[in-house]
């Protein structure tokens, strides 16, 4: 028997209200995906700040109620909008969520812990009972933990199932164990005996891997790639995720393709689509006056658009970036991040004026250098899924991928004799390879016809969200089943 189960959405981060990178992206369009497909997905995050001065004539008080923490009693409100095709709940609680900044405190377990704790509690106030607690990353950890301890026998709440999807493995939320006591009221034996220990300390995403009924990933490889043991694989999570392998799952993320559409965006200077590609050039010319490049229709940009950060490989460009800038060529990072890579690109921009240019991220000069740029690079050592590689290819601009993750699923090698393909890929994260595949990018874009069918070609690939949608429908679906298979096995 199929249904079609409801789901709440947990999230930290929602497009446009919280983002720090493609975590917000994934929370407002897949809700928005599967919603047209008549699926009642709504969405709860925090009530950071800023939201209501920018939105609150816009909220609706759903309820307020109180609730016991950390030794604390709040008053905790729950507030909505119906924004962009969705429905978001807000948790209201000024003490944790009116900040400065979204992450980063000293209390970061305590804040969300609380997040999760109040989600559980709120709700029976929706007027709304999800079949499905989708929860995201480790701050959400917590729910699957609500759910499998203090709330399993409320009958409210019996019948309820959770998916635990992983989006940034590097963060996990690992805590001093004294906060079980502090925070849960809970002996640190009880999570020994349960096997939700780390190392003698608190490890939010094992506790969401380990509780939730179903794990998931962002795409097949990484998931692969992640619950793999092998003497390569030093991951500290990947025994747990081995564990929960039969009930892992890993489905791509895709983009938006209205909100990503370079025939209607109006951040570019010039608007184009995969049938005329005039547009394009033209962001390209007013790409190079903008960032005071040489204006060369002939010379490949070669852009990087990414959190500047270890894992994104940008170790290849510190090696190699003298070799590579001896090519006809001119090559723009736009990020923000570790200040040791804002220091080291704004040394090369110095020595490199005519070649290079570095700027900090804005949506502005993010799209205008996706629409601008020929070439899009992403060296990452580890990379989930990506989304900037399907913004890349959206724009028509060729992407280079190390073969990790959702990179290798998402970027196919280009094949001169056959003329398949999507991209440049290479397999080792090593600064010759890497170059190898620039040099090759390049000899096919000074091939214009090539460069051309490359180009169309890449546009219009399916890289929005209506493949993954229908596995995240299978998914819930499911999972939902998962339930009453359980029911009828004890009747």
């Amino acid at each position: 028997m199929t249904i079609k189960p409801a789901i709440l959405f947990i999230s930290t981060e929602v497009f446009p209200f919280a983002k720090t990178g493609g975590l917000a992206d994934v929370s407002s369009f897949l809700p928005k995906s599967l919603r047209s497909q008549g699926y009642d997905v709504r969405v709860m995050m925090p009530k950071f700040k800023g939201i209501e001065e920018k939105y609150g004539h816009q909220l609706q008080v759903v309820a307020t109620f109180d609730i016991e923490f950390a030794g604390k009693k709040f008053q905790c409100g729950v507030e909505s909008i119906a924004y962009n095709d969705n429905m978001i709940y807000f948790i209201n609680n000024p003490y944790y969520f009116d900040r400065d900044r979204i992450y980063d405190y000293d209390d970061e377990m305590e804040r969300f812990v609380f997040f999760c704790k109040a989600v559980m509690d709120c709700i029976p106030f929706l007027g709304f009972k999800p079949n499905i607690l989708h929860c995201n990353d480790w701050l959400t950890g917590f729910v699957p933990f609500f759910l499998k301890t203090q709330y399993r026998e409320l009958d409210f709440y019996k019948d309820m199932k959770s998916i635990f999807t992983i989006h940034a493995l590097l963060y996990q939320g690992v805590f001093n164990k004294k906060n079980t006591k502090d925070l849960l009221n809970l002996e640190w034996d009880y999570f020994v005996e349960h096997g939700l220990d780390y190392y003698d300390q608190v490890n939010c995403m094992k506790v969401g891997i380990m509780l939730a009924d179903v794990v998931s990933t962002v795409s097949p490889s990484y998931a692969a790639e992640i619950s793999k043991i092998s003497p390569m694989n030093i991951e500290p999570l990947t025994e747990t995720l081995f564990k929960r392998r039969r009930n892992l799952h890993g489905i791509l993320n895709g983009i938006d393709m209205d909100e990503n559409n370079p025939a209607a965006d109006p951040r570019l200077f010039a608007n184009y689509d995969a049938d005329n590609l005039q547009g394009k050039a033209e962001n390209k010319r007013r790409l190079q006056e903008t960032f005071n490049l040489p204006v060369r229709a002939d010379v490949p940009i070669v852009a990087i658009i990414s959190r500047l950060e270890i894992t994104k490989g940008l170790y290849l460009i510190e090696k190699s970036f003298h070799e590579m800038l001896k090519e006809d060529m001119q090559f723009v990072v736009i990020g923000d991040g570790i200040p040791y890579y804002d220091y080291l690109f704004t040394n090369i921009m110095k020595a490199f004026p005519d070649k290079m240019y570095y700027s900090a991220y804005n949506d502005d000069i993010a799209y205008k250098t996706y629409a601008g740029a020929d070439i899009f690079l992403m060296p990452s050592y580890t990379e989930a899924c990506g989304i900037s590689q399907l913004i890349g290819m959206r724009y028509g601009t060729v992407p280079i991928i190390r073969e990790t993750g959702g990179l290798r699923d998402t970027v196919q090698h280009y094949d001169e004799r056959t003329g398949e393909g999507t991209g440049f890929t290479f397999k080792y994260a090593s600064q010759w390879v890497m170059l190898d595949a620039i040099r090759k990018s390049m000899e096919v874009y000074h091939k214009k016809e090539q460069w051309h069918k490359l180009v169309t070609r890449v546009m219009k690939l399916p890289v929005g969200w209506e493949n993954s949608t229908k596995e995240y429908m299978k998914l819930y679906e499911n999972t939902a089943n998962m339930y009453m298979q359980q029911n009828l096995l004890l009747t």
